[in-house]
């Protein structure tokens, strides 16, 4: 395997991890931004990936295309999955990673290696050329023929199209003591180092690992070490890494679970280190539930990042057929960093109102069934206004979801801008004893930290939460 965000309640040994409050069941936790952060952002927006109709809950290649990770060469973006009925390695184009997804014919890989045998070929790896070599680098997993095990070989092409041979000779990556190897993702340290991540495929024993390669990319260099394992926090096991360098440490995205249920997600570790030790995000980066269904079981993620910043390719569920048989396909959404700290666009972001700036004239109030179990009000003079940091993988139309009671037996209204740009004016109907309503919005963001504000119009009421979808 290749290569929502989430809310923080303690403070991880890696200061990019910020506090936050426990989300209710089946919502997306929410960061809690520094006392002294972001007044308006001034970054700029990025130029857009999206064609038209394009969606980051909705796949930009919905057959069969799981286990997907994607490089840009020549211009073109390049995309390989897991084996299908046509393909041993599927490959697709698209001229911006949103697509519009042409898939290729052929096969990306010319044939297996004399070791592995056909029907089990999973999450390619595909590493551009380095260094003036010219040749485009494949990490595949594939089954041995001798025993039931799968195990990483390696092939190359001078095309990022294929077709890739094979390297002969034994596989590149095959503990049998842990029962082989899988999901293969490339690594290359600021000194060219190469690194090759990948899962141990024995159920009990299965983790993150990490091996040294000689600089052609072709042959281990050096013992492996066991960088992540799972823990009870995370569904059955981990697997699918991919690394990046981000915020001055190192980022490590894997998935947990099987990946044909819809409790599959993707989460992430950092380290000050490469070989760790790795500080696990207490919740998921993505999940089903933090879709809110919109996508099933996303997993398999990969970072791929080109000049207009960085993108997540990952696979969700399409169709289950019964038993391990699903189909998966690709999808791509935009992801920004809080320093270490990935933010996936599609993925709601909850700020709870208690956490930002109250100006003096809204207090905090606790509410135990408000979701961080404080509320802001109660907007009761002219002039009160809040103002919350909210961050935004990249710039555009998000949805703001805002949470609130009012009690006072009459409509309030509040109007709510984006780094100072007044924006729509929106109700607190009626609401009672203790129940909580919310009314959607759009707002424009930036690219990186924003402030969003809402400025008391008529009425009183009090607000409990930001959602930032």
């Amino acid at each position: 395997m290749i290569s929502a965000v989430v809310a923080l309640v303690v403070v991880m040994a890696a200061s990019c991890l910020p506090a936050a409050v426990r989300p209710e069941p089946g919502r997306s936790p929410a960061p809690r931004p520094p006392v002294s952060a972001p007044p308006p952002a001034p970054a700029a927006s990025r130029a857009p990936i999206a064609p038209p109709g394009y969606s980051p809950v909705k796949p930009v290649l919905d057959g069969w295309f799981a286990d997907p990770m994607v490089i840009k060469a020549a211009g073109r973006y390049y995309a390989y999955g897991t084996n299908n009925g046509d393909a041993t390695m599927p490959v697709a184009t698209a001229p911006s990673p949103a697509g519009p997804w042409t898939r290729s014919p052929g096969d990306g890989l010319a044939r297996l290696p004399s070791w592995a045998q056909e029907g089990r070929t999973w999450a390619p790896e595909v590493v551009p050329p380095r260094q003036g070599s010219g040749m485009y680098v494949l990490y595949f997993s594939a089954a041995r023929r001798d025993r039931d095990v799968q195990c990483i070989g390696a092939a190359t092409s001078l095309s990022p199209a294929g077709p890739f041979v094979p390297v002969d000779g034994p596989p590149l990556v095959c503990p049998l003591d842990l029962g082989g190897a899988i999901d293969p993702s490339s690594y290359i340290e600021t000194d060219g180092t190469r690194y090759l991540l990948y899962k141990s495929d024995a159920r009990k024993t299965a983790a993150i690992y990490l091996v040294p390669l000689t600089a052609d990319g072709l042959r281990v260099n050096g013992p492996a070490a066991r960088i992540l394992g799972h823990d009870r926090s995370e569904p059955v096991l981990v697997e699918a890494p991919d690394l990046v360098r981000r915020g001055g440490k190192y980022v490590l995205l894997y998935s947990a679970g099987w990946y044909f249920k819809s409790d599959y997600q993707t989460r992430y570790a950092v380290a000050t280190s490469l070989q760790g030790p790795y500080q696990k995000s207490p919740w998921p980066l993505q999940s089903t539930g933090a879709y809110r269904g919109a996508v099933e079981g996303p997993g398999s993620a990969d970072v791929l990042s080109d000049e207009t910043g960085d993108h997540l390719v990952f696979h969700g569920i399409l169709e289950h057929h019964g038993g391990s048989t699903v189909d998966r396909g690709m999808y791509v959404a935009a992801l920004g960093w809080d320093g270490s700290r990935p933010v996936v666009r599609g993925m709601p972001v909850r700020y709870e109102a208690e956490r930002g700036r109250l100006n003096g004239c809204v207090s905090a109030l606790r509410r135990p069934k408000a979701s961080g179990g404080s509320a802001v009000g109660s907007f009761d003079r002219s002039g009160c206004r809040l103002d919350v940091p909210v961050f935004a993988p990249d710039g555009g139309r998000y949805s703001v979801r805002i949470g609130y009671a009012n009690r006072s037996g009459e409509d309030a209204h509040l109007q709510l801008s984006a780094n100072g740009v007044a924006g729509a004016t929106f109700a607190l109907h009626g609401t009672k004893d203790a129940d909580w309503a919310a009314a959607t919005v759009e707002a424009t963001l930036n690219a990186g930290w924003n402030t969003l504000s809402l400025m008391r119009v008529d009425g009183q009421g009090q607000v409990d939460y930001l959602e930032i979808r």
